[in-house]
């Protein structure tokens, strides 16, 4: 029996993904019945999911019931970025689309699901992330410009490492004072940390998808022989240990979790797909 899913989010879209996997079936189905809430860490993989099938000559299908998620994936952007490749059961139709559209840019704590094919995106949607993390988590501005220098290469690699393919980006703010917190999400429908890392004969021979993380969160890995590069999943990373966040990296068939309360990170093996996605929570520095 399928449990039924009511939060997907970086955490349960590997059990969502599990239930059944567009990549190992012939049908490219998303079913996101019972899904009462839905973040940006299961939203972003799975528009670049839906971009993988495609360029593959599938058409996905995306199955929503619930009226708050139907109305959340029209405000996040979502249906516009997909609707290109996918095709949405029930169907939505073009008025209420239309309806969320001057929305779109009007809350700082909401980064709507943006393409990136390019440098150029890259400016405004780094001073949202700026602007948030001082004015609404209170971060000193050093740090603020430290998460954004780490999300900008990041954000490059998306383009940069793979062929013919693209990154998404998308940001969404949780609760408030104290409590707050935001949870970043970039992915990419690329080839996976484990085959542009072994471009690099300097990396040896990399067995698995989970070592290939283990490799890429080391200072100085690439798949370029360049002392400078290498830098961004490193310094990612050690962003989240500094302020107690947690950062989950996912590649072909493994992701590893870090919890950096702990500073302990939990590798699992988990349906594949391709590509790397990237999920950041930070909390706010308010204390009570």
């Amino acid at each position: 029996m399928v449990a039924v899913i009511k939060k997907l989010d970086s955490v349960s879209f590997d059990q969502f993904l599990n239930d059944h996997n567009p990549f190992e079936h012939a049908e490219s189905k998303f079913n996101l019945g019972g899904v009462k809430l839905v973040t940006p860490g299961a939203l972003v993989p799975i528009a670049a999911a839906c971009h993988a099938l495609a360029s593959s000559g599938r058409a996905p299908v995306i199955t929503v019931d619930d009226f708050s998620v139907r109305s959340y994936l029209l405000r996040c952007g979502f249906t516009d970025m997909v609707s290109r490749v996918a095709t949405f059961d029930p169907p939505y139709s073009s008025f209420l689309s239309s309806a969320f559209e001057w929305r779109r840019g009007r809350n700082p704590m909401l980064m709507e699901l943006t393409k990136i094919e390019r440098g150029s995106a890259l400016p405004a949607l780094l001073d949202q992330v700026v602007w948030v993390l001082r004015h609404r988590l209170k971060y000193r501005k050093y740090d603020a410009y430290d998460v954004a220098t780490a999300m900008s290469e990041i954000c490059q690699n998306t383009f940069d490492h793979n062929r013919n393919t693209c990154g998404f980006m998308a940001m969404q703010g949780y609760g408030q004072g104290t409590g707050r917190f935001i949870e970043i999400a970039v992915a990419d429908s690329g080839e996976g940390l484990r085959a542009t890392l072994a471009r690099n004969a300097k990396n040896g021979l990399i067995r698995s998808d989970s070592q290939a993380i283990q490799m890429a969160t080391r200072l100085g890995t690439s798949q370029y022989d360049d002392p400078t590069r290498g830098t961004g999943l490193y310094h990612l990373l050690e962003i989240a240990y500094k302020h107690q966040g947690s950062v989950q990296f996912r590649s072909g068939s493994a992701k590893t979790r870090f919890r950096m309360d702990t500073r302990r990170g939990w590798s699992f093996q988990v349906p594949p797909m391709p590509g790397l996605q990237i999920t950041l929570t930070l909390r706010s520095k308010e204390r009570p």
